[in-house]
C-alpha cells in the first residue's frame, strides 16, 4: 500500500463495504415517482462525496504516465490541473491562461496562471510545465503518441510563467488536439515513487489510498476557487451492478457506470436519480475491421459489413433506446462531425458478399462495454440475412486489452471509443503509432491527417478533417453502429456535475 506523507501511521481507510465486492457528468436528472423508501440526499451534506468506480487497470493508479480510464481518470482530474480541457463540447483552457501559435504553427507559447500553487506549497512554475510535457512525451509513458510532435530539444522555459513549445512539425491543432486531450501538470523532478503521492495543483489534494479505496481532502488555497465538498471517497466496484446496489443501499453517493438495464428498472425510484450523458457523452461502439487483413482488405466487404447491419435494432435491442445509432465515426453531437445516415441494403450486401467470395466471418468480441456479446450476436443474424455465417469468439473483458499490440493483429473485433471531436478522435487513435489503430489504417490516412493537422487556419483545418471523414465513412473499417451513452447514477439532488470525455469531475459539485 501507497500512502502520502503525514499519514503513514494512520490505519488504512475502512470505507464501505461495497469497495471489496464509466462519462458522466450530464447536469440534467432524471428521478421519478415510485419506489418507497423517498429521497435521501448525500450523507453528510457538503462534506464528503462517495463515488463508486471501476477502473480498466483494476487498480486506482495516480502516474498520469500509465493511469487507466476510470477510477484512475477521476482521481487525476482532481488531483492534477491541465493546460486545457474538453469540457462536454467545449474546449476550455485550464491552468494555462493562453496558448498561442506562431505563424505557421510550429512553436506554441503556453502562459500558465500566476497563482497557482502545488500541493506541497510550491509555485507552479513553467520549468513544471516543461518537466511534465517532457516526461509524458518518453517512454515508458503510454501517452507518449500523444505528444509525439513535440519537440524536446525546444522546451524552452521563457521566464516564471511562459512556455515556448517547438514542434517537429506545424500542428494547427496544437490545443484541440494535444493539449485538450491530456496534460496534466506535476512538479519538476517527480519520479516514479513520486506519482503515489499525487502531488498537483488540483482542487483536491490526496489524504490516503490503498490502490481500491482512495480519499481526495479539499484544496483550500486552490488557485480557482474551493470546491464545495470537503472530501471525496473513492471506492473501486468493478461490477455496475454492485455500484448501483451501492446506491440504493446508501453506501456510495455516485455510481459512475450503471447498465442500461440498471438504469431502465430505476427509472421510478425517487430515491435515485438516473444521469444520461446523451451523444455527447457516450461510448462510440464498433465492429472494427481490420483492411489490412483478408477478407477484409477488400473494400467491398468492409462495404456489405455496413450494408448488412440495422443498427436501430442494435440501439433498441443492446442499449434498449439509451444509446443513438451510429455513421461509422466517432464525434457525433460535437464539433466538426461530418457523419451522414445510414441504410440497411441487405440485398445489395448479399450481393457484394458473393462478389467477393465471403460466407462465413469471424468475429473476436468481449463485453468491455456491457452488451458487446449481445450485440455480436445480433449483428450474425443480422448477417445471415446477407448470407453470410458469423462465428462470434468471446474473449474475457478482463483479459481483453493485456495485448495492447495485438488488438491490431485481429481481422474483426468489437471496439469502442470514448466519444470525442473528430479532430481530437483522429489524432489520437489513427496516426501511425497510435495503439488503437485497429482498423489498420496506412499511409495515405497518415498522410492526410498529418496535413489536416498542420492546417493554421480553423476554418479550413475543420473542412480537412470533414475530408476525411467522409472518406472513412465511404471506405474506412469502423462499423460504428451506436452511441451507448454515458449512465451513471447518484442521490438526487446533486448539480454541477461536468464531465472530459466521459470522466466525472466534482468540482463544482454541490447539493441542492
Amino acid at each position: 500500500m501507497s500512502r502520502p506523507d503525514g499519514v503513514a501511521r494512520r490505519r488504512v481507510l475502512q470505507w464501505s463495504a461495497a469497495a471489496a465486492t464509466v462519462t458522466a457528468g450530464s447536469a440534467a436528472l432524471t428521478g421519478c415517482a415510485g419506489e418507497t423508501g423517498g429521497t435521501r440526499t448525500v450523507a453528510g451534506s457538503g462534506k464528503a462525496l462517495r463515488v463508486g468506480a471501476s477502473d480498466a487497470t483494476g487498480t486506482i493508479g495516480l502516474d498520469p504516465r500509465h493511469a487507466g480510464f476510470g477510477a484512475s481518470y477521476i482521481a487525476l482530474y482532481h488531483l492534477y490541473d491541465q493546460l486545457m480541457y474538453l469540457k462536454g463540447s467545449r474546449y476550455e483552457l485550464g491552468l494555462a491562461e493562453s496558448v498561442e501559435p506562431s505563424a505557421d504553427a510550429a512553436e506554441w507559447t503556453v502562459r500558465i496562471h500566476r497563482h497557482a500553487v502545488f500541493h506541497d506549497g510550491s509555485p507552479v512554475r513553467a520549468a513544471d510545465v516543461a518537466y511534465s510535457l517532457r516526461t509524458l512525451a518518453t517512454p515508458p509513458s503510454t501517452r507518449a503518441n500523444n505528444f509525439a510532435d513535440l519537440d524536446l530539444d525546444r522546451l524552452k522555459v521563457v521566464d516564471q510563467h511562459t512556455l515556448k513549445v517547438g514542434l517537429k512539425r506545424p500542428r494547427g491543432d496544437f490545443r484541440e488536439g494535444i493539449l485538450a486531450v491530456f496534460s496534466p501538470v506535476f512538479p519538476e523532478g517527480t519520479r516514479d515513487k513520486d506519482f503515489a503521492r499525487g502531488v498537483g495543483s488540483g482542487p483536491y489534494r490526496l489524504e490516503e489510498q490503498d490502490g481500491k479505496n482512495l480519499r481526495l481532502a479539499v484544496n483550500d488555497k486552490y488557485w480557482n476557487g474551493t470546491s464545495h465538498f470537503r472530501r471525496i471517497d473513492l471506492s473501486l466496484i468493478a461490477d455496475p451492478a454492485a455500484r448501483l446496489a451501492a446506491l440504493k443501499s446508501g453506501q456510495i453517493d455516485y455510481a459512475f457506470g450503471i447498465t442500461a438495464t440498471g438504469a431502465k428498472a430505476e427509472r421510478a425510484n425517487r430515491a435515485i436519480s438516473v444521469r444520461r450523458g446523451h451523444t455527447a457523452n457516450s461510448n462510440a461502439l464498433s465492429f472494427a475491421m481490420n483492411e489490412r487483413l483478408a477478407p477484409f482488405d477488400d473494400p467491398d466487404v468492409r462495404r456489405a459489413v455496413r450494408l448488412a447491419a440495422d443498427r436501430d435494432a442494435l440501439v433498441q435491442k443492446v442499449l434498449l433506446g439509451l444509446g443513438t445509432p451510429g455513421e461509422d465515426l466517432v464525434g457525433k453531437g460535437l464539433p466538426g462531425y461530418a457523419g451522414r445516415a445510414r441504410t440497411r441494403d441487405v440485398a445489395e450486401a448479399k450481393r457484394l458478399f458473393a462478389r467477393a467470395g465471403v460466407d462465413t466471418l469471424e468475429l473476436r468480441a468481449a463485453d468491455t462495454v456491457p452488451g458487446f456479446t449481445a450485440a455480436a450476436r445480433l449483428l450474425g443474424q443480422q448477417l445471415k440475412e446477407a448470407g453470410v455465417d458469423l462465428d462470434v469468439r468471446t474473449v474475457p473483458a478482463d483479459t481483453y486489452y493485456a495485448d495492447l499490440k495485438g488488438l491490431s493483429r485481429a481481422p474483426f473485433q468489437t471496439f469502442y471509443y470514448a466519444n470525442r471531436p473528430a479532430a481530437v478522435h483522429l489524432s489520437a487513435t489513427t496516426t501511425k503509432g497510435a495503439f488503437f489503430n485497429v482498423t489498420g489504417l496506412g499511409e495515405r490516412h497518415f498522410k492526410r491527417l498529418a496535413a489536416a493537422q498542420a492546417t493554421v487556419d480553423d476554418g479550413r483545418r475543420e473542412a480537412a478533417f470533414a475530408a476525411i471523414q467522409r472518406d472513412l465513412s465511404a471506405t474506412g473499417g469502423d462499423l460504428l453502429w451506436g452511441f451507448q451513452e454515458q449512465l451513471d447514477a447518484s442521490v438526487p439532488g446533486l448539480t454541477g456535475v461536468w464531465s472530459s470525455q466521459s470522466t466525472p469531475v466534482f468540482t463544482r459539485a454541490r447539493t441542492a
